[in-house]
Order: structure tokens, then C-alpha cells, then sequence
């Protein structure tokens, strides 16, 4: 089983056995699972940055307990991953809750279409009914270079770590952690993936035998996935500015664990629609 990979410079690797989750399963998606060998309160720490204060935590009601992500893009604008949310969804930014007013999906999604964690177009913008107050939005990134760079993931998963997946009991918890992107578009396991699409493995620091491809060193803050994360934002250092560059989408693997893969929706292909959009209320 190769990796080809015809939009970057990464070369083939032996590749997992491929699991869907993006739209099989809507809640599992990834983030929340870290090194092993780091303490948990270096990804909080870094999740509850200010600049970080964009990311949104979705629910369905103002009681659920069972949260996804999304990032504000623009004063009543969230964009999160189209698979998930529900017209009478709320969304929390700092300690105010927000009612979704309307949902606009990716104009390429068609109903009932399955894994578009593949194609890079699970994505929706979310009006909120209201101007979300004392929070900065996120600016995003509009060039060509996410290749082979370090971002930040950050979200709302169920924490776990590397070894074992998630914990047991499950909770909850803003992380963040990092990871670099290994591959934009290519093929692996007869499944292609579009160039809208970024792609990163979890490194495990035990050792190289589950890196699936690129370097096999794992960061210091080196995050892998997890349920309750889908919508989460990522980010990339642009000239000392924290810019969105994608949109958590899927992963390759049921259990999260060293060696699985992800897959994040790359905000630059969007951005031509996303302006669109957003300009229509303005």
C-alpha cells in the first residue's frame, strides 16, 4: 500500500487500513489526543491563548453536553465543517451563547454525500443571529505554502492520549497542539483526495515505526484526534500572525491512537466563496 501524492514533495509510505469518519460516523472527528509523555496542561495552556479566543464550542442545545467547533471568521460568521451542524444548534464564544440564524454549506456538497473529508469541501458558514461581542475573529489565510509548515489545531475533543486513545471516563477539554502538514492532494488505498484537501500524521516520540509520512520526529506539542473536535481551527505563524489555514474535518481511523491520519478542509481553496457569502450581509 503506497502514498503518491502528485501536489507535494512527501514520497510513498505504507499506509493504515482506512477507516471513514468524516460522515459515517458525524461525531467522530479528530483532535484532543496528545503525546503521552507531555502533561495535559501544555495543550490547555496553549488553548486558551487569546488568540485563540475565535474558537467557538457548538452544541445543539444550551444543555448538551456534546460538542463540536467552529471558528468566527467575521463579527456573526462562524466556519466550522458542514457534517455536523443543525439548524437550531447555539454556539458559545467567551461566556455568551449565540443562536444560529442560517447555514450555508459548501456549494459543491451535494445531499448525501459520503466522505467529503476527501474532497475538502465539508465546510458551512454559520450567521449567528447576532454580533458575537469582545472576541476578535479569526483572519485567514489566503496563499499557497501550508506545505511542510507547523500548525496549531485547536479544539473542543475528548482528551486521551497516544498509547491508549481516549480516556475513560470521557471528558472534554480546549486543547490545543501541533502538528506539521504532510501532503496537499494525492492518492493512497485506491482513495484519492483533492488538493483542497491537507493531510498529517501523529507522530509518536517511542519511535519511527508508525509514521506513515513525512519526518517521523514528533513536535513538542505533537496532538493527534479525537471525538467532539469537528469545525476545530487551524492555524499557521504567517511574518508573526496566527492565520486559519484549515477546518478539522475527518481521519482515517476509528481509534485515534500514534499513526493515525487527518484530514482538514484548506481554507485557501474556500476563501473566494467564504468572501462571497459573507459580503451578501455586509
Amino acid at each position: 500500500m503506497t502514498f503518491i501524492n502528485k501536489y507535494s514533495k512527501v514520497g510513498s509510505a505504507v499506509l493504515v487500513a482506512l477507516i471513514s469518519t468524516a460522515c459515517i460516523f458525524p461525531t467522530a472527528v479528530i483532535k484532543g489526543i496528545i503525546r503521552h509523555d507531555v502533561p495535559i496542561q501544555k495543550y490547555l495552556e496553549l488553548g486558551n491563548q487569546t488568540q485563540y479566543d475565535c474558537i467557538g464550542r457548538y452544541s445543539e442545545s444550551i444543555k448538551s453536553s456534546d460538542y463540536a467547533v467552529g471558528v468566527l471568521i467575521a463579527s456573526q460568521w462562524v466556519l466550522t465543517a458542514s457534517h455536523f451542524v443543525q439548524d437550531s444548534s447555539v454556539w458559545k464564544f467567551g461566556d455568551r451563547f449565540y443562536q444560529t440564524k442560517k447555514i450555508v454549506k459548501h456549494p459543491k456538497l451535494n445531499p448525501g454525500d459520503e466522505e467529503v473529508q476527501w474532497n475538502g469541501w465539508d465546510m458551512a458558514l454559520v450567521e449567528l443571529e447576532e454580533d458575537v461581542l469582545g472576541i476578535v475573529p479569526a483572519q485567514r489565510y489566503y496563499g499557497d505554502e501550508e506545505l511542510g509548515q507547523v500548525i496549531t489545531k485547536v479544539g473542543y475533543g475528548y482528551v486521551g492520549n497516544g498509547t491508549i486513545g481516549m480516556e475513560s471516563p470521557r471528558r472534554q477539554e480546549k486543547l490545543a497542539g501541533q502538528n506539521t502538514i504532510d501532503a496537499i492532494g494525492g492518492t493512497f488505498q485506491n482513495r484519492n483526495f483533492r488538493k483542497d484537501v491537507m493531510v498529517c500524521d501523529f507522530d509518536s516520540p517511542i519511535g519511527p515505526g508508525q509514521n506513515k509520512f513525512g519526518s517521523p520526529t514528533p513536535l513538542a506539542l505533537e496532538i493527534g484526534g479525537s471525538k467532539g473536535d469537528s469545525g476545530g481551527g487551524v492555524f499557521m505563524d504567517v511574518n508573526g500572525q496566527s492565520l486559519l489555514v484549515g477546518i478539522v474535518s475527518g481521519a482515517l481511523n476509528r481509534e485515534i491512537k500514534y499513526g493515525s491520519v487527518l484530514a482538514l478542509a484548506r481554507v485557501s481553496s474556500a476563501n473566494q466563496w467564504i468572501d462571497s457569502v459573507i459580503s451578501e450581509t455586509e
